[in-house]
């Protein structure tokens, strides 16, 4: 290694003469040496910016028009892949999103302004890029994203955030390791091995140059590169919400291999409709990662008090 160093810091890249190696900076992340620089302009050039979705990504320009119609809205659905369209209905037809009750929608149109116009479009690259085929590498990474995305806007919502900074980081979850994405594309198509500690300090610097590229909201490049717990007036940031969500999901697939939780589930007597258990495991059903996911069930003192009238009753 070189013992030159490239600080890269939001806004810039690493574009320019290699040969004389002038630093630019973008999410304060060192770039060691002109070596590392050039894998990562390769990765940007090669996939990031030639990756095949199934369709062209300029079409999710309709998302960023606020006033955009429900017939422009319901024709995006002709221009994606059937799987992306199929997991989208099913995660706007889940629990979370408050259908418990309500009916399936049929209307792709609809499926869209309930997720909400700016995290459909997080939702659609992010399906495409996570299921580009059905590697385990890939996969595991879809459902660590998926969870942290879920936990995250669960944890914020308790927090009592506003629903505009809830769906950042419902949104900043699933997109926080998009980089690593780029790199696992790029080891599948070069053949060529990245080192763990390569991908561990670079993919954040991908995510940002993914959010730029395919036009994304600027807020999230302050979760991808967040690097210091930080505090609103009365609550946690979106990053740092996003950052406790991802710790907590990477604690647990280190030691297990999938997320673990123990939780109270809904039960045959109404007492419980839906917990948040109940609520994770349909989310993650719903793109096909329920594997993904254990629930050691608890039981509440409700329902404790209900199942101890029931032997009472008995006798």
């Amino acid at each position: 290694m070189s013992n030159h160093s490239l600080r890269i810091a939001r806004g810039d890249t690493i574009y320019g003469e290699f040969e004389t190696f002038r630093s630019r900076t973008m999410a304060e992340v060192i770039i060691d040496c002109q070596e590392d620089a050039e894998i990562l302009k390769e990765i940007e050039e090669k996939i990031i910016k030639n990756v095949d979705l199934g369709f062209d990504p300029n079409v999710l320009q309709i998302l960023d028009q606020e006033d955009a119609t429900r017939s422009q809205i319901g024709g995006l659905k002709e221009s994606l892949g059937a799987g992306v369209v199929t997991r989208l209905f099913s995660l706007g037809n889940s629990i979370h999103y408050g259908r418990l009750r309500a009916g399936k929608m049929t209307d792709f149109a609809d499926v869209i302004l309930r997720l909400g116009l700016g995290p459909s479009k997080i939702y659609i690259l992010s399906l495409a890029l996570f299921f580009l085929n059905s590697r385990r590498d890939l996969i595991e990474l879809a459902a660590r994203s998926f969870i942290i995305s879920f936990l995250g806007k669960m944890i914020a919502a308790k927090m009592g955030l506003k629903e505009e900074d809830v769906k950042k980081v419902e949104i900043g979850g699933i997109f926080l390791k998009i980089g690593k994405i780029f790199m696992l594309l790029y080891e599948h198509q070069t053949e060529k091995k990245l080192h763990v500690d390569f991908i561990s300090r670079y993919y954040p610097y991908l995510g940002i140059r993914a959010v730029e590229i395919f036009k994304l909201p600027e807020f999230l490049k302050e979760i991808i590169s967040f690097s210091l717990l930080r505090f609103e007036e009365s609550a946690f940031s979106v990053s740092s919400i996003v950052d406790l969500a991802h710790s907590a999901v990477d604690k647990s697939f280190k030691k297990f291999g999938k997320f673990v939780i123990q939780s109270p589930m809904p039960d045959s007597d109404g007492i419980l409709l839906n917990t948040p258990g109940s609520i994770l495991a349909a989310q993650l059903e719903a793109i096909g990662l329920g594997s993904f996911l254990e629930i050691i069930s608890t039981i509440t003192p409700r329902q404790q008090l209900q199942a101890l009238r029931k032997i009472s009753a008995s006798k």
